[in-house]
């Protein structure tokens, strides 16, 4: 019993006496469940209601209404064990009533993606007897754009329940009505281009950071715990050199898999996505693809440069595992965010973020987003001043005794 509780003793002062690891197996699985979770109930939010949506209705009668005032009322209602514990409200939705010589106006915003939906109701649907002309209910929205998708969708049912309402008030006959779903003409590659958006980029950050996880931490904190850091470290050559020259190479080799990997992505995910006969270039011209490529050659001296700073600071290789493994974990939970949401944020200020920029940099290209230069242009300048951070501080850690031959 005595050398059990010796070798008790000998393992739980190993943990205790080293912050190192009270924080990796103490605080960071607790800590990294809570922001997890937080970040997928944000996400799963803003993907089931969007901030605003923009509806304009031609002859809206009171009934109806009615009808989509109560509805929407209820669908952003919060409800607890099946009751409603907190009534919604219809402010995220801008809702204007316009005359018919105004159609042609936001059919053409819907098209542009400015608007969201626009519904017609025949104005004599009221006073419809049979031997008339058919009263017809028109909605009109943009097929290509998610958010005009959403909202159609749930107006739809709106009007098919106003349609019941009027066939047994005042009718009793269903077919008298007719529907009419209208909308702007899918663009095949847009609508492609927006399925390739929700993937492409988590799985390209995906693979840069496994690509530099895999040759990061045995470049530098593999040579600490073989000694051949320290041989390194006494030769004439300058610290500051040894940290440039650790991240060009790295960062050139993970290039070349990121590269390869990208390769293979673009060449089954048409087949994979059930695209038809679309294959990659039939989608995207050489300029989408270059700019894409700039895009990975400026995130992944972010990714090798991170990776290169906490394999210094890590004692060995499986410590250097153990610090990595939370910050890829973070690294996808910012990827996923390619995931939801209407294409690549217009904040500029969110491109000053890493690997955030990356992702919504990489959505405007996918997407076909006119301001795609402009984000991958401050995302460039953003990862080249991220650069130079990290590499003044791996050369400080280089120049750190405790640091660098640290047992």
């Amino acid at each position: 019993m005595k050398n059990i509780l010796t070798i008790f003793k000998k393992e739980w002062d190993r943990v205790i006496r080293d912050k190192r690891l009270i924080f990796t197996v103490m605080i960071l699985p607790g800590l990294m469940i809570f922001i997890i979770y937080s970040f997928m109930g944000s996400a799963m939010q803003g993907m089931f209601k969007d901030d605003m949506y923009d509806v304009a209705i031609v002859n809206p009668q009171e009934v109806f209404e009615e009808i989509y005032e109560s509805s929407e009322i209820l669908y952003n209602s919060v409800y607890e064990d099946g009751e409603i514990v907190e009534l919604g409200t219809l402010e995220h939705l801008n809702l204007i009533e316009i005359t018919a010589s105004e159609i042609e106006t936001y059919q053409e915003m819907i098209d542009n993606e400015e608007w969201s939906l626009l519904i017609v109701i025949d104005e004599d649907i009221l006073e419809f007897v049979e031997g008339d002309d058919e009263p017809v209910i028109m909605m009109y929205s943009n097929l290509n754009h998610i958010s005009s998708n959403d909202i159609a969708n749930r107006f739809s049912i709106y009007i098919s329940t106003y349609g019941q309402f009027l066939s047994n008030n005042l009718w009793g006959d269903t077919s008298y009505i007719t529907y009419q779903s209208l909308g702007t003409e899918v663009n095949e590659n847009t609508m492609a281009g927006k399925l390739l958006s929700s993937l492409l980029p988590m799985l390209i950050v995906m693979f840069l950071f496994s690509g530099a996880m895999s040759i990061g931490p045995e470049s530098i904190a593999g040579e600490k715990e073989r000694g051949t850091m320290a041989t390194l470290l006494v030769t004439p050559v300058k610290r500051r050199e040894i940290a440039i020259g650790k991240i060009l190479g790295l960062s050139v080799l993970t290039l070349i898999s990121a590269c390869s990997s990208f390769i293979g992505i673009m060449a089954s995910l048409p087949k994979m996505l059930s695209l038809g006969d679309f294959g990659p270039t039939d989608i995207y011209q050489f300029g989408d693809y270059l700019m894409i490529l700039l895009v990975l050659f400026s995130t992944v001296f972010v990714v090798v440069g991170l990776i290169s700073i906490i394999s210094a600071y890590a004692k060995n290789m499986k410590e250097a595992g153990s610090f990595i493994a939370p910050v890829y974990i973070l690294t996808i939970l910012v990827s996923v965010s390619s995931m939801f949401g209407n294409g690549a944020t217009n904040n500029l200020y969110m491109y000053a973020f890493p690997i955030y920029n990356t992702v919504q940099t990489l959505i405007a290209i996918l997407t076909f987003d006119s301001q795609a230069v402009l984000y991958l242009l401050l995302t460039a300048v953003s990862n080249l001043v991220y650069l130079t951070i990290f590499v003044l501080i791996l050369n400080k850690m280089f120049n750190s005794e405790k640091i660098m031959f640290s047992k």
